[in-house]
């Protein structure tokens, strides 16, 4: 079994500890809690009335899932599945199983 990294990363004053399989890993964990406090800090500069920290909070969430959803809408696996039948087809065309 592999060894796991313990990191901790921050956002806003908040430190969360985490384990982690790889420095590439760890890396990915440091870059989104660093976008995460950059859009925190945005949305409070052009909200600055909210009544508390809670809104700012939600708001990054409902971001990044907005983006997460856009992401995976993007995604079109049918090219793909189309040239594996393709390619099962050859492959039986020609005797190879």
């Amino acid at each position: 079994m592999a060894k796991k990294l313990n990191i901790k990363v921050t956002i806003e004053d908040i430190q969360l500890p985490l384990q982690v399989s790889t420095p590439d890993e760890e890396k990915v964990y440091r870059d989104a809690a660093a976008m995460i406090q950059r859009r925190i800090q945005r949305l409070r500069d052009a909200y600055p009335h909210l009544p508390n920290d809670k809104y700012y909070y939600v708001m990054a969430m409902l971001n990044t899932a907005v983006e997460a959803v856009k992401a995976a809408d993007r995604i079109d696996t049918q090219p793909y599945v189309e040239m594996i039948q393709d390619l099962e087809k050859l492959m039986d065309q020609q005797g190879i199983k």
